[in-house]
């Protein structure tokens, strides 16, 4: 079957330039500091492959593989979330035309394997997963189904809730006209969506989905030109985390970093650090609980770097990765490991 679905989302992936430069040697202005790591983060490409990020030193290790991934465009960044000891991972494959998740146990990185299934009285036939975040309230998954994965036009989303132990997914009655889902985050029971009704990033809008009352509305924010993706939150605070593309920048997919107040729907831009470009706008942002922290992958100064965001200080911070030669596009932060 073709994979018009997954190229299309590859062209939208891929804002940035293929030529960065990762080799440079360490250096440092006062040999005699040794910086030290509280602790890694745990990232993962497509290809199954895993590393970790020294969060203060930007140093990169391989740090094995998940196998079973198939690699190239199966991965979508968007379906990638966490509970607190497992890891899910979604695979959209071809030949044939279904899509199954990857569940790997933080502690022992073993990983089970499931196929979904996507009644067709309900979803169609080529349906599959276009986002998928952990509910911690109610100990399962949610994620939206879009009923074509073929093709970007004339599409139904549908909002389901999956069993993480049977991998069963059950129709919760919400439905809505948009072809692609490019980023969520679930903040008690409402779903913050990136979605578009075209395909295409100018008719992105933010929908605000009630969980509890079964209804969806976009949010309606001062600057509706204005649009958010690589979304995020701390779990209890209200407000989301995400970067923002700069319109009409001579940079290649330029962004910014910003929080979006829900209590006014205002956006606040967060502090200078220079230019950079993100990796892609179809994922989530990181936020690590236990230090409090927001991380995301960039592009800064033609080299790979970890973005931070320090909420409580609001303190916004690049630093460069040591050793990411192997990095593309794809990877993305799904963990963090730390240091013994």
């Amino acid at each position: 079957m073709k994979k018009t679905f997954l190229q299309f989302l590859a062209l939208i992936l891929l804002l940035v330039s293929c030529s960065t430069d990762n080799n440079n040697p360490e250096s440092s202005e006062n040999p005699e500091t040794e910086i030290e790591d509280t602790f890694n983060y745990l990232a993962l490409r497509a290809n199954g492959n895993l590393y970790e990020i020294g969060n203060k030193t930007g140093e990169v290790s391989a740090v094995g593989s998940i196998s079973a991934m198939r690699g190239n465009l199966n991965m979508i960044p968007s379906t990638v979330t966490a509970s607190a000891e497992k890891i899910f991972i979604y695979e959209h494959l071809f030949d044939p035309f279904h899509g199954r998740v990857l569940v790997m146990d933080k502690e022992t990185r073993s990983v089970e394997v499931f196929v979904l299934d996507f009644p067709v009285e309900i979803f169609g036939e080529n349906a599959g997963l276009n986002s998928l975040d952990w509910d911690a309230a109610q100990a399962n998954l949610v994620g939206i189904v879009k009923d074509e994965m073929e093709y970007n036009n004339n599409n139904t989303s549908r909002v389901v809730r999956i069993d993480p132990e049977t991998m069963a997914l059950s129709y919760e009655g919400i439905s809505f006209g948009h072809n692609i889902t490019l980023s969520t985050s679930l903040l008690g029971n409402k779903l913050y969506a990136l979605s578009s009704t075209t395909g295409d990033l100018e008719h992105a809008e933010l929908l605000e989905i009630d969980l509890f009352t079964k209804t969806l509305e976009p949010l309606e924010i001062s600057d509706t030109e204005l649009f958010m993706g690589n979304l995020a939150n701390n779990g209890k605070d209200n407000f989301l985390f995400g970067l923002m593309p700069v319109r009409g920048s001579s940079l290649m997919g330029e962004m910014k970093a910003y929080k979006l107040n829900l209590t006014n729907n205002e956006f606040e831009a967060l502090p200078e650090i220079g230019r950079f470009s993100g990796r892609h706008i179809a994922r989530k942002s990181f936020y690590n609980k236990e230090f409090k922290e927001f991380a995301e992958l960039i592009y800064k100064a033609n080299k790979n770097q970890l973005l931070q965001y320090n909420h409580q200080e609001n303190e916004l911070s690049a630093l460069e990765l040591i050793g990411a030669g192997d990095f593309d596009t794809s990877v993305i932060i799904i963990d963090y490991v730390k240091v013994q």
